[in-house]
């Protein structure tokens, strides 16, 4: 009786992220049994995001937006398989990640006219070289061109994974619980991974004027 007065005061409040995951779930089934505005809802939803990471390795728009779509269309074919045990936006990401890292081994690496070129002068290089090592950067540190021009430049001259990697780590911002999330590889191996590139980047860096 008194468990049952408890239950009345007190009803019970839904979890946040369950109903969220719910959410996801029945969006996920419209889709997956084809209904095509289910599938305009998630695009509607999940595009802006997904543009957002693709294009902190790609510049071009058409590229960006072929990647994307891409994305999209893979995961159409495989929503029957989402499980919903995780955000649908997490599982959308994992994919364009994956999508991401197949186009950068489409891409042969150019590093155009040298990491030296791509910044004002050796004072814009070393201060990028700084940041990038210590992982203390100001407000607003990628958003000033000269910066962003330095990090893609210098990320572009790496092999894919390791590209993939120090990108979602630095340009993103990105625990490495997250990036492994992401990419599907271990804590460990994203570790190991971002070391080398960034003993990498020391080099490229250093051929390019410091020493």
């Amino acid at each position: 009786m008194l468990a049952a007065l408890q239950t009345l005061a007190f009803p019970t409040v839904s979890d946040p992220r369950e109903s969220a995951l719910e959410a996801d779930r029945a969006l996920a089934r419209s889709v997956a049994a084809g209904d095509d505005r289910a599938f305009e809802a998630l695009v509607t939803r999940h595009h802006p995001r997904l543009a957002r990471l693709a294009g902190r390795f790609f510049r071009a728009g058409d590229v960006v937006e072929d990647v994307v779509q891409d994305a999209l269309l893979k995961a159409w074919n495989a929503m029957a398989s989402y499980r919903g045990d995780q955000p649908l936006e997490h599982w959308l990401v994992r994919i364009t990640t994956n999508a991401c890292y197949d186009q950068l081994r489409k891409q042969k690496t150019r590093r155009e006219d040298g990491v030296s070129q791509l910044t004002t002068g050796a004072e814009q290089e070393a201060y990028f070289w700084d940041q990038l090592s210590a992982g203390t950067r100001d407000a607003g540190f990628w958003e000033r061109e000269n910066t962003r021009l330095s990090a893609e430049a210098l990320l572009a001259s790496l092999p894919p994974k390791e590209r993939l990697v120090l990108t979602l780590l630095v340009l993103e911002d990105l625990p490495v619980a997250d990036v492994a999330r992401m990419t599907g590889w271990s804590e460990t191996n994203v570790k190991v991974r971002a070391f080398r590139a960034r003993g990498k980047l020391r080099k490229a860096v250093s051929k390019g004027g410091r020493t």
